[in-house]
């Protein structure tokens, strides 16, 4: 998953939101400054982790949004 993505699956913007381009690279970058890249990823694992125990069907709902509105600002590795 990209760090757009990872950014967007943790931001406190509502799933299903339209996220232009730059919006995506802003999320990516505050998160990134605050996280650092390893940070982030592990953050995104922690919350993503916790979201499909307590609740499944929201969190598979984020999960495609965020990568969704990532794939406009970067490829996925």
């Amino acid at each position: 998953m990209s760090f757009a993505a990872l950014a967007l699956y943790l931001s406190m913007r509502d799933t299903g939101t339209l996220v232009t381009p730059y919006e995506a690279q802003e999320e990516r970058a505050a998160a990134i400054a605050q996280y650092g890249f390893d940070g982030l990823r592990a953050e995104a694992f922690k919350c993503a982790w916790f979201s499909s125990v307590v609740e499944p069907q929201e969190h598979c709902a984020r999960f495609a949004w965020a990568r969704a509105a990532a794939a406009f600002v970067e490829e996925a590795p």
